[in-house]
């Protein structure tokens, strides 16, 4: 007698995000049942054992939850998450890992202990410790950023000590942190996108930033490329995600003078680019191995 298949649900906001499309696409394919939960939709009743409600009916509880838990939606999207898991549902993800993965400033701390390489970065919440900050930095172009974000959303470039003093003056005008980190500047402009699956990675795409843009986010126009998922890539790749706690997540990367870096790590990460760039049904992969991380759980 054959294995029951189980039960899927989306954690998105939207079918029209390119990403929960496509999986939802492919778990159809696959012939699995799969729904969508609409953040801005339920409610969550605690001590309920079905703890998730739309319009005041408790919904089943999936045997897999994918979270597509963006930045506008984190906090809640999150406790839906640790709910969903605490019921039964298995996830590729804790909420503790999606939430440390957000966190560009503690994600970076995790990176560093672990023994990765990374960028140098200097976090500061006060105005009064701007010149601190920019002493420990070089003299050359910035990028500042707030420590949550997605899409290259609140990542800002800054020329001159000058001019990142000015825009942090402007920034900290309330007490909230904010990281300044010298700029990598690369020719041309591009990251390296890894996707990592069930803890292996599986595929890498360089992103190629817009002309006259320094972020290279295909939702800022960048464009992808495939690139080799060569044995120091994918190490280090795998190395990001396990620290962070995170089997399915993309990795960004970034080339340095002294090798390759890790910027940052996606938990929800998108496959639009990865799919044009390599030809690849990433979305079947994705679903494939979180059927499998279901079975051997």
């Amino acid at each position: 007698m054959s294995a029951p298949e189980p039960r899927l649900a989306i954690l998105s906001h939207s079918e029209r995000f390119y990403t929960t499309r496509r999986l939802m696409e492919e778990a159809s394919a696959a012939g699995l049942s799969i729904s969508r939960i609409d953040p801005t939709r339920v409610t969550l009743h605690t001590h309920a054992p079905a703890p998730v409600f739309e319009d005041g009916v408790a919904l089943p509880v999936p045997d897999i939850v994918i979270p597509r838990v963006g930045a506008t939606l984190t906090a809640w999207g999150l406790a839906l998450l640790r709910a969903l898991r605490g019921a039964g549902a298995w996830a590729p993800a804790s909420a503790d890992a999606m939430a440390m993965a957000q966190d560009k400033l503690t994600s970076t701390i995790q990176f560093h202990a672990a023994g990765l390489p990374t960028i140098p970065t200097v976090a500061l919440r006060e105005p009064a410790h701007i010149d601190d900050a920019l002493r420990g930095l070089s003299t050359g172009p910035n990028v500042i950023k707030r420590p949550t974000g997605t899409q290259g959303r609140g990542v800002m470039s800054a020329q001159s000590p000058s001019a990142a003093r000015a825009l942090l003056e402007g920034l900290l005008t309330e007490p909230v942190v904010t990281l300044v980190q010298p700029m990598v500047e690369t020719e041309p402009v591009r990251d390296l996108r890894v996707l990592v699956l069930g803890g292996q990675a599986v595929s890498a795409c360089w992103r190629r930033a817009a002309p006259g843009e320094f972020r290279s986010n295909v939702h800022l126009g960048g464009t992808t490329t495939e690139a080799p998922l060569e044995r120091p890539i994918r190490e280090l790749a795998e190395g990001a995600a396990r620290a962070i706690g995170l089997s399915t997540c993309g990795v960004d990367l970034i080339e340095t003078p002294r090798g390759l870096a890790v910027l940052e790590v996606n938990g929800s990460p998108g496959i639009e680019g990865m799919e044009k760039a390599t030809g690849r049904n990433i979305a079947g992969e994705m679903i494939s191995s979180m059927v499998s991380g279901w079975r051997t759980c």
